[in-house]
């Protein structure tokens, strides 16, 4: 079992964090092939949260990363319900099945919980995230625009969070 560290992404790991996604979903599943792209424009958006961007670090060598960052959904009475949106989640093909990505996972969400965040969202394979307690979007009458119910999911960080809560996940 690889001994690894998560800390806080910093500006000089922005390159090798580029690569890493490349290269973890070079290898993955399911994947658009410009992951690496989109977690460069949530970096730079207004909705980037940098205490919940993290690194899984082995050695001096970045192994894994997570970014939450903050997206609306857009209710129906006009109201926007902030909550935060998991992506990417990555870890390098060699280092998967170590439990890192659970580790980012569970500890980007407890950060997620100090900060007063109450849900998150993302789009994903269930059989994988429901492990983390993540369950479909839809069950609560949240949807995301162009992504098949089942592979929306939503996470209550705070119990009971969603249950007044429907609409549309906004733009990501």
């Amino acid at each position: 079992m690889t001994k690894y560290t998560i800390r806080q992404e910093t500006q000089q790991d922005h390159a090798e964090v580029y690569q890493l996604i490349k290269t973890a979903f070079e290898t993955a599943k399911v994947k658009d092939g410009d992951e690496q792209d989109f977690a460069v424009k949530l970096r730079e958006g207004k909705n980037f949260i940098p205490e919940l961007s993290l690194v899984a670090e082995d050695n001096g060598k970045l192994i894994g990363h997570i970014m939450l960052t903050k997206t609306p959904v857009a209710q129906s009475n006009g109201e926007r319900y902030e909550a935060l949106l998991v992506a990417p989640l990555s870890v390098l093909l060699a280092y998967r099945d170590q439990g890192v990505g659970a580790s980012l996972m569970k500890e980007a969400l407890r950060l997620a919980a100090d900060l007063n965040y109450e849900a998150a969202f993302l789009t994903g394979d269930p059989t994988y995230y429901q492990r983390f307690g993540f369950q479909s979007a839809s069950k609560f009458g949240i949807t995301c625009p162009g992504i098949p119910d089942q592979f929306t999911l939503a996470y209550e960080i705070i119990p009971h969070a969603l249950n007044s809560i429907q609409g549309t996940i906004g733009e990501w």
